[in-house]
């Protein structure tokens, strides 16, 4: 095969492109840019709730192993410091649920102090546990591109590569815009309105934005229709007894103690289903609307499209575009 340069100065290709499109080139991506980026690393270690201090020596005493072979299986990545912690990364790419490895690495790790078991998906399922001292984290690969979205890794080849490479060979960068649900429970209503909270049966995505869309028969001041937008701070799929061990969590959703009280309380009211698990969504303050809006109710065909009609199906999201669009049609009309 002939590889003379052509003259082509430049080319849309990265290195990381001879890694392939499966989860085992993506891991070994992903290894690699947090063993080559220290703030890489430990910006992933801190956003796991590792407590561990940024030192070029403490970097060095760090090792990252990818494909490491076990009794329990080979797992994809591990992040170690003697006497310190271990962390077992599993990554995903074509299935966005994980079933049997949620147990299957626990008895995997070295006896340090602090133990994470972190699953990183196509979509972030939320799913917060404990067992025993390990905690174990489900994140999307949208997490770790928003991660590394910022002015720190602004000019860092690295990272930037690596974010190029999940989000072209992977469309990883897909992300829901405004959630829109119907919301007539009593419960559910004062839950929004007091506790700045919303909660439904577990799922996975993360939209950026939620607006409840409350029906005739809530009987609410403003009436039926989406009448609110609240920003989505954080989303945690959990059980209403273990709220309190993610208090860390929501300080880093919240950056307010008192909003933290108030959404550990909106969670609370599920006394009667302590343990069942549940997605719950923190919100910042609702921005009220001028004018609220309502479902698609004429009778043409497509009705509906883009935006809501009849009985709003789960998980329905909408674009700001959408959205906005028909605020502006109510205004003007």
């Amino acid at each position: 095969m002939n590889i003379k340069n052509t003259g082509l100065d430049r080319s849309a290709l990265i290195p990381f492109d001879l890694l392939g499109t499966d989860e085992v080139g993506l891991s070994k991506a992903f290894a690699y840019t947090l063993g080559k980026e220290p703030s890489a690393l430990y910006s992933f270690l801190h956003f796991i709730g590792l407590k561990t201090n940024h030192t070029k020596a403490n970097f060095q005493n760090i090792s990252i192993e990818t494909e490491r072979v076990r009794d329990e299986g080979r797992t994809d990545i591990e992040i170690k410091q003697a006497r310190k912690f271990h962390v077992i990364i599993e990554c995903k790419v074509r299935s966005s649920k994980v079933h049997t490895q949620r147990t299957q690495y626990l008895n995997s790790f070295d006896n340090v102090p602090q133990k994470v078991l972190c699953f990183i998906t196509r979509e972030h399922d939320f799913k917060k546990q404990l067992h025993n001292d390990i905690q174990i984290h489900n994140l999307g690969w949208i997490d770790i591109i928003n991660l590394f979205d910022n002015k720190l890794f602004l000019k860092n080849k690295a990272v930037q590569d690596f974010s190029k490479f999940a989000m072209k060979g992977f469309k990883m960068k897909e992300q829901k815009e405004i959630l829109v649900q119907d919301l007539g429970d009593p419960n559910e209503i004062k839950r929004f309105r007091e506790f700045q909270v919303y909660r439904r049966d577990v799922i996975s995505g993360s939209p950026l934005y939620f607006s409840p869309y409350f029906t005739r028969s809530a009987n609410q001041p403003e009436g039926g229709g989406l009448s609110y937008l609240s920003k989505i701070l954080g989303i945690l799929t959990v059980s209403p007894k273990d709220i309190l061990n993610f208090k860390d969590d929501l300080s880093k959703f919240a950056g307010n103690p008192n909003l933290v009280e108030k959404w550990i309380a909106g969670v609370k009211l599920d006394k009667k289903e302590n343990e069942k698990t549940f997605t719950y969504f923190f919100l910042a303050e609702p921005l009220r609307l001028n004018v609220p809006l309502i479902k698609d109710g004429t009778n043409k065909k497509g009705r509906g499209k883009n935006w809501i009609a009849a009985m709003i199906p789960k998980n329905r999201c909408v674009t700001f575009e959408e959205f906005t669009r028909r605020l502006m049609e109510k205004k003007n009309g």
